[in-house]
Protein backbone atom coordinates (compact mmCIF):
# COMPACT_ATOMS: atom_id res chain seq x y z
CA UNK A 1 0.00 0.00 0.00
CA UNK A 2 1.54 3.07 -0.84
CA UNK A 3 3.02 5.92 1.75
CA UNK A 4 -0.02 7.78 3.00
CA UNK A 5 0.75 12.09 4.22
CA UNK A 6 4.36 13.23 4.02
CA UNK A 7 6.96 10.34 3.38
CA UNK A 8 9.91 10.02 5.83
CA UNK A 9 12.97 10.45 4.03
CA UNK A 10 14.47 7.52 5.29
CA UNK A 11 11.89 5.61 3.40
CA UNK A 12 13.80 6.57 -0.23
CA UNK A 13 16.57 4.69 -1.18
CA UNK A 14 18.93 4.09 -4.33
CA UNK A 15 19.73 0.60 -5.83
CA UNK A 16 21.78 -0.16 -9.02
CA UNK A 17 23.08 -2.98 -11.21
CA UNK A 18 25.59 -3.17 -14.19
CA UNK A 19 24.66 -5.69 -17.27
CA UNK A 20 26.30 -8.61 -15.09
CA UNK A 21 24.86 -7.72 -11.93
CA UNK A 22 21.28 -8.08 -10.46
CA UNK A 23 19.59 -4.87 -8.31
CA UNK A 24 21.32 -4.08 -4.81
CA UNK A 25 20.81 -1.65 -2.53
CA UNK A 26 23.01 0.72 -1.48
CA UNK A 27 24.12 -0.75 1.69
CA UNK A 28 24.49 1.91 4.84
CA UNK A 29 22.80 4.93 3.14
CA UNK A 30 23.11 7.97 4.96
CA UNK A 31 21.87 10.53 2.50
CA UNK A 32 20.16 10.75 -0.79
CA UNK A 33 19.34 13.88 -3.18
CA UNK A 34 17.63 13.43 -6.73
CA UNK A 35 18.19 16.53 -8.75
CA UNK A 36 15.64 17.63 -12.32
CA UNK A 37 17.53 21.04 -14.22
CA UNK A 38 16.50 22.37 -17.26
CA UNK A 39 19.26 24.47 -19.15
CA UNK A 40 17.70 27.27 -20.44
CA UNK A 41 18.84 28.75 -24.35
CA UNK A 42 19.03 32.47 -24.61
CA UNK A 43 16.37 33.77 -26.95
CA UNK A 44 17.10 37.40 -26.40
CA UNK A 45 16.12 39.77 -29.20
CA UNK A 46 15.78 43.65 -29.25
CA UNK A 47 11.72 42.99 -29.29
CA UNK A 48 12.13 41.95 -25.57
CA UNK A 49 11.73 45.51 -23.88
CA UNK A 50 14.81 44.83 -21.91
CA UNK A 51 14.06 41.78 -20.86
CA UNK A 52 15.82 38.22 -21.22
CA UNK A 53 13.35 35.54 -22.91
CA UNK A 54 14.54 31.88 -22.70
CA UNK A 55 13.66 28.97 -24.74
CA UNK A 56 13.71 25.20 -22.48
CA UNK A 57 17.05 23.39 -23.13
CA UNK A 58 18.86 20.65 -22.33
CA UNK A 59 17.33 18.10 -19.41
CA UNK A 60 19.51 16.77 -16.09
CA UNK A 61 18.82 14.16 -13.64
CA UNK A 62 21.64 13.64 -11.20
CA UNK A 63 21.79 11.47 -8.22
CA UNK A 64 24.38 12.00 -5.36
CA UNK A 65 24.17 9.95 -2.04
CA UNK A 66 26.50 9.07 0.52
CA UNK A 67 27.13 6.07 2.16
CA UNK A 68 28.57 4.78 5.34
CA UNK A 69 32.08 2.91 4.18
CA UNK A 70 32.28 -0.90 4.72
CA UNK A 71 34.49 -3.70 2.93
CA UNK A 72 31.81 -6.15 3.11
CA UNK A 73 29.23 -4.13 1.15
CA UNK A 74 27.06 -6.10 -1.34
CA UNK A 75 27.15 -2.91 -3.29
CA UNK A 76 29.05 -0.14 -1.51
CA UNK A 77 32.36 1.57 -2.83
CA UNK A 78 34.36 -1.19 -4.32
CA UNK A 79 31.36 -1.56 -6.76
CA UNK A 80 30.88 1.95 -7.84
CA UNK A 81 34.73 2.30 -8.54
CA UNK A 82 34.95 -0.57 -10.63
CA UNK A 83 31.79 0.43 -12.68
CA UNK A 84 33.08 3.84 -12.57
CA UNK A 85 36.73 2.82 -13.73
CA UNK A 86 35.19 -0.03 -16.28
CA UNK A 87 32.76 3.43 -17.96
CA UNK A 88 29.96 1.19 -16.97
CA UNK A 89 26.67 2.28 -17.39
CA UNK A 90 24.55 1.83 -14.61
CA UNK A 91 20.68 0.72 -14.40
CA UNK A 92 19.19 3.10 -11.31
CA UNK A 93 16.11 3.22 -9.53
CA UNK A 94 14.99 5.66 -6.60
CA UNK A 95 12.15 3.76 -4.19
CA UNK A 96 10.56 3.60 -1.52
CA UNK A 97 11.49 0.78 1.01
CA UNK A 98 10.49 -0.69 4.34
CA UNK A 99 12.64 0.87 6.70
CA UNK A 100 12.08 -2.69 8.73
CA UNK A 101 13.05 -5.43 5.94
CA UNK A 102 14.28 -3.40 3.15
CA UNK A 103 10.75 -4.60 1.00
CA UNK A 104 9.80 -2.00 -1.41
CA UNK A 105 6.58 -0.14 -0.36
CA UNK A 106 3.74 -1.07 -3.23
CA UNK A 107 2.00 1.81 -5.03
CA UNK A 108 5.02 4.27 -4.18
CA UNK A 109 6.30 6.26 -7.52
CA UNK A 110 9.77 4.52 -8.73
CA UNK A 111 12.28 6.55 -10.75
CA UNK A 112 14.55 4.41 -12.87
CA UNK A 113 17.08 5.17 -15.03
CA UNK A 114 20.77 4.48 -16.85
CA UNK A 115 23.31 6.58 -15.65
CA UNK A 116 27.57 6.83 -14.76
CA UNK A 117 29.24 7.05 -11.48
CA UNK A 118 30.41 10.32 -12.20
CA UNK A 119 31.73 11.34 -8.89
CA UNK A 120 33.33 9.08 -6.30
CA UNK A 121 34.75 10.60 -3.13
CA UNK A 122 35.92 8.74 0.20
CA UNK A 123 36.20 10.58 3.22
CA UNK A 124 37.97 9.16 6.45
CA UNK A 125 38.39 11.78 9.03
CA UNK A 126 39.89 11.36 12.52
CA UNK A 127 38.15 8.84 15.20
CA UNK A 128 35.02 9.37 12.57
CA UNK A 129 33.04 6.74 10.03
CA UNK A 130 34.68 6.28 6.94
CA UNK A 131 31.88 7.34 4.44
CA UNK A 132 31.96 8.12 0.24
CA UNK A 133 29.84 9.83 -1.73
CA UNK A 134 28.97 9.52 -5.19
CA UNK A 135 27.32 11.13 -8.08
CA UNK A 136 25.26 9.34 -10.64
CA UNK A 137 24.35 11.35 -13.86
CA UNK A 138 21.24 10.09 -15.91
CA UNK A 139 21.80 9.43 -19.56
CA UNK A 140 18.22 8.77 -20.29
CA UNK A 141 14.64 9.32 -19.88
CA UNK A 142 13.78 9.04 -16.36
CA UNK A 143 10.34 6.57 -16.21
CA UNK A 144 8.03 6.81 -13.44
CA UNK A 145 5.89 3.80 -12.22
CA UNK A 146 4.19 2.54 -9.20
CA UNK A 147 5.53 -0.11 -7.73
CA UNK A 148 3.75 -3.32 -7.58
Amino acid sequence: MATAGIMNGSQLRVQFENESTTPVLVDHLTDLSVSFSTETRDTTTKNNGGYRAILPGLKTLSVTFTAFYAADAANGYEELFADMEAGQKLDVTIASFQQSDDTEIAGDMDIDFKAYCTSLELSAGTEDNASYTATLECVTDPTFTAST
